[in-house]
C-alpha cells in the first residue's frame, strides 16, 4: 500500500504475512523506523561489512527524529516499533540515551535496541541495562569464549555470561550460521541448551549474507541445520510475504523450560515494505542511500 507522507509515496504494510493456506488479513498501516545511530563498531567481525568501522564524529538530530515520528502519527501511520541499530549502538551510549529520554518524553511505545556486536562487552551490558527497552536483540554467534573472542576479533571478558542486572526476559539471541562454528544439528542443539541455561527465552538462527568472500566462505544454509532431527524441537509455525521473504517458529522444551526458536527462511534483500530508515540526517525508504523522504 503507498501513502503519502510529506510529499513522497511510501510503502506501508496493510494486510499481515500470510499464514500457511490461510486467507491474509488486513490491518491497520504501520512502518517499523530503524534508527541508525552509527556506523561504527568495536568488533572486528570476518562476516560483517561493517568490521572495524570508526565512529564517525557528524552531528545526529534528535528533535528531526521526534517530528517524523509525531508526523507519521498525524498521517494517519502507525509507528509500529522503532529500532535504534548501527553499527554497534553502544559505542554512542550518549546520543542512544539522548534519544531515549525525548522518546520518554513524547510517550512512543516499543523501542527495541539491535546490538551488532554480542552483548558481551562492558559497554554493551551496560546500553542493556536501561530501563526503558521493551526489547532487545543480541548477537551471539557460540557458547564457548575462545570461539566468540576469535570471531569478534576482540577479547571477551570471562565473566560475559553473568548479565547483571539485565533483564533477560526482554533479549533475545541472534546466532549467525558460520562454517566451523555452529554450522550442524550437534551444534545448534548445543545453543539451544546454553541460551536456556543462561535464562535467554528466543533464539534466532540466521544465514550469513554474502557480502564478502569470508560468508561466501563459511555460508551455512538453514536447511542444513535440520532442527527438526533435534529432540523435543517442534515446528509451529510457517509464515510469508510471497516471495520477498519467510519465516518458520519453533519451540523447544527441556526440562520443563521453553525456548522460541525463530528462522528466517529466505529475504529478499531489496524488499523493504513498511521500513523507514533514520540515520540522523535523512529518513529513507529502506537502506538505499538515494531513497530520501525528508
Amino acid at each position: 500500500m503507498q501513502i503519502d507522507f510529506k510529499g513522497k509515496s511510501i510503502s506501508v504494510k496493510d494486510f499481515d504475512c500470510k499464514f500457511g493456506t490461510l486467507p491474509v488479513q488486513r490491518i491497520a498501516p504501520f512502518v517499523n523506523i530503524f534508527v541508525k545511530v552509527t556506523n561504527g563498531c568495536n568488533a572486528g567481525c570476518l562476516f560483517c561489512s561493517n568490521a572495524g568501522s570508526p565512529t564517525p564524529g557528524t552531528s545526529f538530530n534528535v528533535q528531526k527524529l521526534v517530528d517524523i515520528v509525531d508526523a507519521l502519527k498525524q498521517a494517519g501511520i502507525r509507528v509500529n516499533r522503532i529500532n535504534i541499530t548501527g553499527g554497534e549502538p553502544s559505542v554512542v551510549s550518549p546520543l542512544v540515551c539522548r534519544i531515549l529520554s525525548a522518546i520518554e518524553e513524547n510517550g512512543f511505545d516499543n523501542i527495541h535496541l539491535h546490538l551488532n556486536t554480542n552483548g558481551l562487552l562492558p559497554q554493551s551490558q551496560e546500553l542493556m541495562r536501561h530501563p526503558r527497552w521493551d526489547s532487545i536483540s543480541m548477537s551471539l554467534h557460540h557458547y564457548d569464549l575462545a570461539k566468540l573472542s576469535d570471531l569478534y576479533g576482540c577479547p571477551i571478558p570471562n565473566n560475559a555470561f553473568a548479565f547483571d542486572g539485565i533483564n533477560l526476559q526482554k533479549v533475545n539471541s541472534s546466532c549467525n550460521l558460520i562454517k566451523g562454528y555452529i554450522d550442524n544439528a550437534e551444534e545448534a542443539h548445543r545453543m539451544l541448551d546454553f541460551n536456556l541455561e543462561l535464562g535467554i527465552p528466543r533464539i534466532g538462527f540466521v544465514a550469513l549474507m554474502k557480502v564478502n568472500d569470508y560468508c561466501r566462505e563459511h555460508f551455512v544454509d538453514l536447511e542444513e541445520i535440520h532442527l527438526d532431527s533435534i529432540p523435543h524441537v517442534y515446528f509451529t509455525k510457517s509464515m510469508n510475504r510471497g516471495l520477498d521473504c519467510k519465516c518458520s517458529n519453533y519451540l523447544y522444551n527441556r526440562d520443563l523450560k521453553i525456548l522460541e526458536i525463530y528462522m528466517r527462511n529466505y529475504a529478499n534483500p531489496n524488499y523493504c515494505e513498511s521500513s523507514l530508515v533514520y540515520d540522523g540526517e535523512y529518513l529513507r525508504q529502506g537502506f538505499q542511500r538515494d531513497n530520501i523522504i525528508c
